[in-house]
C-alpha cells in the first residue's frame, strides 16, 4: 500500500497585489484562528465592497434601505435569471417550486419599475455593473426607491422585526 504526502491546500503568507488593493475599496484582513490558544491559522483577505451597492451605500450616494432593497434585488436576479441554483439552499427537489415564486417577485418587480429605472436597476444589482452617468445614477435611485416601497422596507427597518428569510 502506497502512502501519500498530505499537504497543506490553504497557502498562507500570500498578500494581496497592489493592483487588488486598489480595486473594490481596497481589502481588509480576516485572521482564522484554530481554536483560542493557537496561532494563526489563515490570514484571509476580502473586498472591502463585494458590488458597487456596497460602494454607494458608504458613500452616502443611497440610503440604507434603498441598498438592502437592491441587495434583495440582486439575489432575486441572480437565482432566477442569471443562475439559477445560485440562491437555492433547499437542494435540487425543491428547486423546481422555489423558481416559480422568485420569477413571480422578479416579474412583479419589473411591472413596478418604469424602464429606465429597470434598466438601471438591473444593470447595477444584477450585473454589478458602476454607474458614471448621473442622470442614471438618479434612475437607479428612484428605481431603487420604488423597490422600497414595493417591498415594504422603510417599515421593516423602523419596526426592526424583517423577517430576512422571506421573498
Amino acid at each position: 500500500m502506497t502512502t501519500f504526502k498530505r499537504t497543506a491546500l490553504i497557502k498562507s503568507g500570500k498578500i494581496p497585489t497592489p493592483e487588488r488593493r486598489r480595486h473594490n475599496g481596497g481589502v481588509y484582513a480576516e485572521i482564522i484562528h484554530r481554536d483560542a490558544k493557537s496561532p494563526v491559522l489563515v490570514k484571509r483577505y476580502r473586498a472591502v465592497w463585494e458590488c458597487p451597492l456596497d460602494a454607494y451605500r458608504d458613500l452616502g450616494v443611497i440610503t440604507k434601505a434603498q441598498h438592502r432593497a437592491g441587495l434583495k434585488f440582486r439575489r432575486i436576479y441572480y437565482a432566477s435569471v442569471m443562475c439559477r441554483a445560485a440562491n437555492d439552499r433547499m437542494g435540487p427537489v425543491d428547486a423546481d417550486l422555489r423558481i416559480p415564486r422568485l420569477k413571480r417577485v422578479l416579474n412583479t418587480a419589473y411591472r413596478r419599475l418604469p424602464f429606465p429605472h429597470r434598466e438601471a436597476v438591473i444593470d447595477a444589482c444584477g450585473h454589478n455593473l458602476v454607474i458614471i452617468d448621473l442622470a442614471k445614477l438618479e434612475r437607479l435611485k428612484r428605481g431603487l426607491d420604488q423597490l422600497v416601497e414595493l417591498w415594504r422596507m422603510t417599515a421593516q427597518e423602523v419596526c426592526g422585526h424583517a423577517d430576512n428569510r422571506r421573498i
